[in-house]
């Protein structure tokens, strides 16, 4: 986003945006636009650095994290890439255990064909043709918690695969991937999972999106359990003498026919109190 410091602001047509940069250049920066239909759904976000922001969005039964992020790139020693990612790490080991995770981003990383035997689970076929240096990283990162990039797995032109394309336009490669956890896989629809070059979104990268059908479990509220009386019991004349002696019994010790202080709801909440606990114990 290259905004520099933190913040939030609203669009003109409502929609959310949370930034997180670096304090005194617009270099690096990340952040989330949210839909104004689901602005109610946003539980937090949380700014980590200029390259690591995630956002947690209220659902039922799952609630869904995703985080954001942006790898240094190629010009950054192995001290600053080890750096981003311990701290991503820390990142995710706090997300809660039920929540749908997503990682997204630019990782500067090339995923290849080549990766998708070692790294099959992780992977997809359907990426580079060669991997470079810096996706080893990724895909340990990817593989340890238990992510897949989901924008290799659908086959599509090249076009609808690389994400990002060189000044001179003589370079396409693919650097931008979507990590879902591997138990969604089936939920990924893979078709509509993919880079979308039309988009006019002014960078040398392309708009990358993800399509999930998750389908959850409907949470229903359970009632109290109805008591079922053997209501034949009342037929026995012994049965129903003895019952409606006791039930007087209750009524006069506890006054209820003769009452003056209480409300006619207090006197209903007696009066059945004294025919079911006496129904208990015929």
């Amino acid at each position: 986003m290259r905004w520099k410091n933190i913040g939030e602001t609203t669009t003109e047509d409502g929609h959310k945006l949370d930034y997180s940069g670096l304090p005194d250049v617009q270099e690096q920066g990340v952040g989330f636009l949210v839909h104004r239909n689901y602005n109610n759904c946003v539980v937090n976000c949380y700014p980590i650095s200029s390259r690591l922001i995630f956002i947690r969005l209220k659902a039922s039964p799952f609630n869904i994290t995703i985080i954001q992020a942006y790898a240094p790139t190629s010009t950054y020693d192995d001290e600053a890439v080890e750096e981003f990612y311990d701290q991503l790490q820390e990142v995710a080991n706090k997300v809660p255990k039920k929540d749908i995770l997503v990682v997204q981003g630019d990782w500067n990383a090339k995923v290849g064909s080549d990766s998708y035997q070692t790294w099959k689970g992780t992977c997809g076929k359907y990426s580079n043709i060669s991997t470079n240096e810096r996706s080893q990283r990724l895909l340990e990162f990817a593989k340890y918690n238990n992510l897949l990039l989901a924008n290799t797995l659908g086959c599509h032109k090249k076009s609808r695969i690389t994400t990002w394309h060189s000044p001179n336009g003589e370079h396409h490669n693919q650097i931008d991937y979507i990590m879902v956890q591997q138990r969604f896989k089936t939920s990924i629809h893979t078709a509509k999972t993919r880079s979308f070059p039309g988009a006019d979104i002014g960078s040398d990268h392309d708009l990358v999106m993800m399509t999930l059908k998750v389908h959850l479990k409907k949470v229903t509220k359970q009632g109290p359990t109805r008591i079922k009386f053997d209501l034949d019991k009342l037929k026995d004349p012994q049965v129903a003498a003895i019952f409606e002696a006791q039930v007087g019994g209750r009524f006069e010790a506890l006054n209820i026919l003769d009452s003056n202080d209480q409300d006619i709801d207090t006197q209903v909440n007696m009066l059945n109190t004294a025919v079911t606990d006496t129904a208990l114990e015929i």
